[in-house]
């Protein structure tokens, strides 16, 4: 048999062209199979990456608490050793043993009244202030909507 050209490609109501339209179909249904198995397998490593660093934090942290605590006492020294160079200037300038100590008490104090100011500053957020106002306003909008319903059935 001699093929008549054209005679393989189906118009659109022949039952060979739905055959047709299945090859494009299951080859986008391979290549998406495709495409999901290499995300699987990418996401699957990224899990494996995030582990790997959270242990790897994890040890981090233990050797950042230890140098946090090692620098303490260190950081305690330095402000001690300035706060007495400082009145050792007072008592050399001025020649007053009352007046230097009397500056390394006020350094002490002036220090105290800074952390102070910070830890009541840092207190008030841990009040939850925009979770408290929203929650103020919710309450007042409940409140104003039963007043509203308590007041129609008297105007009516």
């Amino acid at each position: 048999m001699t093929g008549i050209p054209g005679e393989n490609t189906p118009e659109s109501g022949d039952v060979g062209g739905q055959e047709q339209r299945r090859q494009p179909l299951t080859a986008e249904l391979k290549s998406s199979l495709e495409w999901l198995e290499h995300a699987a397998l990418a996401g699957g490593d990224l899990v494996r990456l995030a582990g790997l660093e959270l242990r790897l934090a994890a040890g981090d942290s233990g050797r950042l608490v230890v140098l946090g605590l090692v620098m303490l006492p260190i950081a305690l020294l330095a402000w001690i050793g300035l706060s007495v160079l400082l009145a050792w200037l007072v008592f050399a300038w001025l020649g007053s043993q009352a007046l230097a100590i009397g500056t390394f008490i006020v350094v002490q104090v002036v220090a105290l009244g800074i952390m102070a100011a910070y830890c009541k500053k840092f207190a008030k957020s841990l009040s939850f202030p925009a979770t408290n106002r929203q929650l103020k306003a919710l309450k007042e909008q409940v409140n104003g909507t039963q007043d509203a319903g308590k007041s129609d059935p008297a105007a009516g």
